[in-house]
């Protein structure tokens, strides 16, 4: 049973219906962005497997997101459980990891993903939090279509060309 709609005005999306149990509450904003502290996941078909993380505070801010797992199988944050807290976990498999992506003057072929600050999102709550990653051997500009090579990054260049276009 869908819960509490609320109208939101976005400068990408225009004026969108929120279902209120999907707005997702980040308490500290995310880095240089703190004053922005709601957001929602949009997903559009054609732009998969990347996704909107748009601000209900702003509605010109709009984050293209993705599952690192997606281009990064091995990727994996050592996290201190207190720095988890703030989320209220209960469970480790109530968690889903994002990370911002990229896209320096449009080109396609300079894409990447900010690994070191990945966004953790407690499923049961919708509590969310942008970590910093500082001794691992990720960076916050980890090339994405490298990973990908030959037809792969053809399609994940046509999904993300949608998405900026869009």
């Amino acid at each position: 049973m869908p819960g509490k709609q609320v109208q939101l005005k976005t400068v990408r999306f225009g004026e969108i219906t929120v279902d209120t149990r999907l707005i997702i509450a980040v308490p500290k904003g995310l880095l240089g962005f703190e004053s922005s502290r709601s957001f929602v996941i949009i997903e559009t078909p054609d732009s998969e497997p990347f996704k909107w993380f748009q601000s209900l505070d702003d509605p010109a801010l709009a984050f293209v997101i993705v599952n690192p797992l997606v281009f990064f199988a091995d990727y994996r944050i050592d996290v201190d459980p207190r720095e988890l807290s703030e989320l209220e976990l209960s469970d480790p498999g109530s968690v889903m990891t994002y990370v911002i992506v990229s896209v320096p003057d449009g080109d396609m072929s300079r894409m990447s993903v900010n690994l070191q600050g990945p966004v953790v999102i407690c499923t049961k709550n919708n509590l969310a939090k942008q970590l910093v990653l500082v001794n691992g051997p990720y960076s916050t500009t980890h090339p994405l279509l490298p990973q990908l090579g030959g037809a792969g990054e053809s399609t994940v260049s046509a999904s993300a060309t949608k998405m900026m276009s869009g």
